[in-house]
């Protein structure tokens, strides 16, 4: 293969490959020529475990950064989060249009991260769905035939339910920027994480949260102390 591509031709090895993707020294645009060469061996089914695996690790510092985000987000066991971040990974590797692709490492972290998130939040949304039909059927007496799934528990109940809470406060204050507001002020991300998801510059993301909270200043101003203490449940705004 290497007597093919000259690009390898400098690499002896997989993991002077690897080294070479992973280390900080080294001009972009060739890692990312090496990587789309290996999407490209990946998308003609050559060897399709062994150049996933050396994507994988050649980008491996940008995915451990979207593990780490992850993990915090997505509250599950390490395990688990891995299989969802390898499955987005692969499930990307395998249809993205290189010809519409500018940077290939950039692309593949932050589209992994951004389907890795869709796909959490879709399965919990239907585990909600799920809990709902089952409190309405307890309540009208009937007995449903499915047994449903147990509904997503946090293991950090009493902060996420706190965060719930204010998000569900925020929401028709603030609208659409509500979720970068929790993720910057409350879940303590800053501008890269919270757009990351979204794919929303960090320039973006700080304009939006601070047009948010002068928007929910303007608010309280108008409120008398009272009525707004009893709106957030006694606890001010943050």
């Amino acid at each position: 293969m290497r007597r093919d591509w000259e690009a390898l031709s400098g690499f002896e090895q997989p993991d002077a490959l690897v080294s070479f993707l992973t280390a900080r020294e080294g001009e972009s645009h060739v890692k990312d020529g090496l990587l789309a060469g290996l999407v490209v061996l990946v998308q003609m089914g050559a060897a399709v475990r062994f150049f996933v695996a050396l994507l994988w690790l050649g980008l491996w510092p940008g995915l451990d950064g979207v593990y780490r985000r992850c993990l915090r987000r997505m509250e599950r066991e390490p395990a688990e989060v891995v299989s969802s971040i390898a499955a987005s990974f692969m499930g990307l590797v395998v249809r993205v249009n290189l010809s519409s692709v500018q940077r290939v490492a950039a692309t593949l972290v932050r589209g992994t991260e951004r389907d890795a998130l869709k796909a959490w939040c879709k399965e919990r949304e239907e585990q909600r769905q799920r809990a709902r039909l089952a409190s309405l059927s307890e309540a009208d007496g009937w007995e449903p035939v499915v047994q449903w799934p147990v509904p997503f528990v946090s293991r950090a109940r009493s902060f996420n339910s706190e965060v719930e809470e204010l998000r569900a406060w925020l929401l028709p204050l603030v609208g659409e920027d509500t979720d970068l507001v929790v993720s910057v002020l409350l879940r303590e991300e800053d501008y890269v994480d919270a757009g990351a998801s979204l794919g929303l510059a960090p320039a973006a993301v700080r304009k939006r949260v601070q047009r948010a909270l002068e928007r929910l200043r303007k608010m309280t101003k108008k409120l008398p102390e009272k009525d707004f203490l009893s709106q957030t449940g006694g606890k001010g705004c943050f």
